[in-house]
């Protein structure tokens, strides 16, 4: 992975002094990455100017596009696998997928299936393959268990990071303040490299748990798509990844929920959302929050499509169920330690239905008629 990154770094002009000697080194002692060089070459030199203009792609657009494209998928060959991760690693945003024909090579973009979680410090770009880490006060970010990384050696006082979740994917991260943020799948984070001097103000979209370390001469603001949150200290659950299904449950504390359909203050067992065009508060669904943190999802009365869209959000696949089978619906209740094969057949069991797996892809159909 990291040779494909120096080489995805060469592309675009952002490889260091010392990664372009030790990239020589390894192009004079390997003919694979020297093939492997010429071939990235050859297909990402073309879209170059598309990489470098996604790094600038808000969070929103992360999301908006991510969603647009969930669904979509294609033969990959092996190498374009290997090209589209070093991709990602780059860009940090989004995952690059070049779907071969015999033809000019097409990048289809997807946020995510069976990615890393990255964090993007706009010059340079973090895997992150444990389950949390943490940047103390002092700014150094310790992660995948015993890396470490100054951040205020990579960016300076303008830059904003941002932390992506890909589909499938949970992240917990203890910010600079203190502040505990735990991500679930399909969300961006973002903050200002200036965090915690002043101001604690984050970006949010998507749905994270944020225990807020108290501290009344900075309050924190959490910036939604069109709504503030701000507290001080508290814990509270934020869904938001559109505006349609905002939810903002308060656990304890106090917070102030801002937003074009107006503003609510929520005393803890409260939630704010929208019913039509305003903010209303109503009592929080607890339940349903401490289930998604635990890591079992619960889902009453769900329909086909429902199950399909658990499965990307949770597990980062695609299920495809047969049109016959029409909107049937269920109790279906997801571990995520639960492998997806193992829950699709206890699906299918329970349902009577037909399980396969076809070319990658997952199918559910009614059973054959004997």
């Amino acid at each position: 992975m990291k040779t494909e990154a120096l080489i995805i770094a060469e592309i675009t002009g952002s490889i260091t002094s010392e990664e372009r000697v030790e990239l020589q080194e390894l192009m004079k002692t390997s003919s694979q990455v020297r093939a492997l060089s010429e071939q990235m070459h050859k297909v990402l030199d073309p879209q170059k100017s598309e990489f470098l203009q996604i790094r600038t792609t808000s969070a929103e657009k992360i999301i908006e596009m991510g969603n647009a494209q969930l669904h979509k998928r294609g033969k990959v060959r092996r190498m374009a696998m290997t090209i589209s991760v070093a991709a990602a690693c780059l860009v940090g945003l989004l995952f690059a997928v070049f779907h071969y024909s015999g033809q000019k090579a097409r990048p289809e973009i997807l946020f995510g299936k069976g990615q890393s979680v990255w964090l993007d410090l706009n010059r340079k770009v973090i895997a992150l393959n444990g389950q949390g880490g943490e940047i103390d006060a002092s700014g150094s970010f310790t992660y995948n268990g015993t890396e470490t990384l100054p951040i205020g050696e990579v960016v300076d006082g303008k830059d904003s990071i941002k932390l992506i979740v890909p589909w499938g994917r949970e992240y917990k991260i203890k910010l600079s303040d203190g502040t505990l943020v735990h991500m679930n799948s399909g969300s961006v984070l973002s903050w200002p490299a200036s965090f915690g001097k002043g101001k604690r103000e984050v970006s949010l979209r998507g749905e994270a748990f944020l225990t807020v370390k108290e501290n009344e001469q900075e309050p924190f603001i959490v910036h939604l798509q069109n709504e503030v949150v701000q507290v001080l200290g508290t814990s509270f659950n934020i869904k938001a990844y559109n505006e349609k299904g905002l939810q903002v449950a308060l656990f304890t504390g106090n917070i102030h929920v801002k937003g074009k359909g107006g503003s609510v203050d929520l005393a803890p067992g409260q939630e704010a959302v929208y019913q039509g065009e305003h903010l209303q508060v109503q009592p929080a669904d607890t339940k349903k929050v401490e289930e998604w943190r635990e890591r079992i999802i619960d889902l009453e009365d769900a329909r086909v499509a429902d199950v399909e869209r658990a499965v990307v959000r949770y597990y980062g696949e695609k299920v495809v169920f047969d049109p016959a089978i029409g909107d049937r619906r269920a109790r279906v209740s997801i571990d995520r330690e639960m492998p997806v094969e193992v829950f699709l057949k206890q699906y299918a069991l329970v349902n009577d239905l037909r399980y396969s797996k076809e070319n990658g892809v997952y199918r559910l159909s009614l059973p054959e008629e004997k």
